[in-house]
């Protein structure tokens, strides 16, 4: 079964999720998607911290499709997010990344526009949960 980790633009922190992901489950197979997709392009902070950190490389941003749902999780980084794939793919089976790994309905901040800083904490937040898939 494949893993997608979805985010609104698939340019912050699904890319990072997936890089992550794919670094630590080598033996897993995992994508991202977002569910707006405007870009094609990972964000520069993103890539920053895929780098330093030598991670995998990231599929190229990507909008969610019927395809996707096919044999595939759905992770989402927002309770938005998942209540929209919900209402478009009603057999899809999508959880949110945090209620998947701690049983939780946390959010994951959308570091989109801000600084260096912010996208640390965010790749920080995810860590903690992909360690725990």
């Amino acid at each position: 079964m494949k893993i997608i980790f979805v985010c609104t633009g698939n340019t912050c922190r699904s890319p990072l999720a997936e890089s992550y992901a794919k670094t630590i489950h080598s033996n897993k197979n995992f994508e991202s998607r977002g569910i707006m997709v405007t870009s094609d392009e990972i964000s520069r902070e993103s890539l920053r911290i895929i780098e330093s950190e030598s991670l995998a490389q990231p599929t190229e941003p990507k909008q969610l499709n019927a395809n996707d749902i096919e044999d595939s999780l759905l992770l989402t980084m927002t309770n938005g997010h998942k209540a929209h794939i919900e209402q478009m793919y009603p057999d899809a089976n999508v959880k949110l990344l945090s209620e998947h790994t701690y049983g939780t309905l946390n959010d994951v901040m959308d570091p989109f526009g801000g600084n260096s800083h912010i996208y640390d904490e965010v790749f920080k937040e995810l860590k903690d949960y992909i360690d725990r898939l």
